[in-house]
């Protein structure tokens, strides 16, 4: 199986947990199972789905003492840099995923300390994140949904290598030797037996294991939380979040979409308030701006949320309105002033194949579209955008626009 198919594979994974309103790293089994399998038996795959997998986990176990935890770290590092391309993936959209702060939640959490700066914001740079100044990175420009879901599955292919490197030392009985040891061995076996065995060989040769080279204890990135949270909040908490913020904007999804990773809990503190509309950054917005506020800390309004649609309030919305031809004996005067009405009822959007079922609805233009719509990018821009979940109230969504389609378009219909 080459990398596109598991490229095709993880993006039907991704796609089909969000119609079933989960929006996280991928956690099919089958697909899992199946990238294990190729992993072991192959460490080169990590360079055809080029996620930079030897300079990776070099960083991150150089100079470990332990191993084991070191590659629980890296796992749920990976985890998170995989959910990161995950969210801009299927939810390209979202006002927070737009900036990460690199001063306090998961960045320092997780991130910071199992990897080196230069390499992480090497890659948030494969997504599209450019550093803003000494505390943020900000989207410059969107990737193409196809690189999003080659960073993702590079991630979570490197989630699958520390797993299988845990596995390696738990069978060896010791988490306690040079990482460059047991890296030279993953790449010179097939199987986790021959691993095992050459380690054994390699480790009864050697009578007392080389000195560890120095390397910066992780507890140097953990002086910095307390200038950011209270020190009660990290203390035994394993939430972690890019984008920061103390509690969900309006424009958070419900609690049954927002992702719940299992490695650390999901709470309120997860995503950040709500803050401007994404747009691609000039070169010049790149650079560090000094008395710029924190994103997220301009409060606006929240929109109204558009009620749930009913075929009873279809018709109750129709029978009260003016104008309408047969609906009232008398047309009530039009006002020669002021705004323009909204477009009348929803429609399906050209990018929808026939028989094939709507995942987003803009309520502003009225407008039912598949995820990855050309015109997507011109709805973001101040319009509101809802997730439709399940195929029930996708199938209702689009037997709403075929009405309206039978109201507005057939014989005698309102121009």
């Amino acid at each position: 199986m080459g990398s596109s198919s598991l490229s095709e594979d993880y993006r039907l994974c991704l796609e089909r947990e969000l119609r079933r309103g989960r929006a996280g790293v991928c956690g099919d089994p089958s697909l899992r199972a199946v990238l294990w399998q190729i992993l072991v038996e192959d460490f080169d795959l990590h360079g055809a789905l080029q996620d930079d997998a030897l300079a990776l986990l070099t960083d991150g176990l150089w100079g470990r003492a332990d191993l084991a935890p070191a590659l629980r770290g890296l796992a749920r590092a990976f985890e998170l840099l995989e959910l990161a391309a995950v969210h801009l993936y299927l939810l390209p959209w979202r006002k927070e995923f737009t900036t990460i702060k690199t001063f306090s939640g998961g960045y320092v959490h997780v991130l910071k300390g199992a990897l080196s700066e230069d390499l992480l914001i090497q890659s948030f740079q494969k997504m599209g994140y450019v550093p803003r100044d000494n505390h943020r990175l900000t989207m410059a420009a969107l990737p193409p949904a196809c690189q999003l879901v080659q960073v993702a599955l590079g991630c979570f292919a490197l989630r699958l290598e520390c797993e299988i490197l845990g596995e390696v030392l738990a069978q060896l009985g010791t988490s306690v030797l040079p990482a460059e040891e047991l890296l030279q061995a993953r790449r010179a076996s097939a199987d986790v037996a021959s691993c095992v065995a050459w380690l054994q060989q390699r480790l009864a040769r050697e009578e007392e294991p080389p000195p560890l080279p120095p390397r910066g204890s992780p507890t140097v990135f953990q002086t910095q939380l307390d200038l950011y949270r209270d020190l009660q909040e990290d203390e035994g908490s394993e939430e972690a979040s890019l984008y920061g913020g103390p509690s969900p904007g309006p424009d958070s999804p419900p609690p049954e979409l927002a992702c719940r990773p299992p490695l650390w809990g999901q709470s309120a503190k997860l995503w950040g308030a709500r803050g401007g509309a994404w747009e691609p950054l000039g070169e010049a917005e790149v650079l560090p701006q000094a008395g710029s506020p924190p994103y997220g800390a301009l409060k606006e309004e929240p929109e109204p949320e558009p009620d749930a649609f009913s075929f009873l309030s279809l018709r109750q919305e129709l029978l009260s309105r003016p104008g309408d031809p047969g609906r009232s004996g008398r047309a009530s005067p039009q006002r020669g002033y002021g705004p323009s009405p909204p477009p009348p009822g929803y429609q399906a959007h050209g990018c929808l194949a026939p028989g094939a079922l709507p995942t987003l609805c803009c309520d502003t233009c009225r407008q039912l579209h598949a995820p990855h719509c050309a015109t997507l990018p011109a709805c973001r821009l101040g319009h509101a955008l809802r997730v439709l979940l399940g195929d029930t109230q996708q199938r209702l969504w689009l037997q709403r626009a075929q009405v309206d389609t039978l109201l507005y378009d057939g014989p005698g219909a309102r121009p």
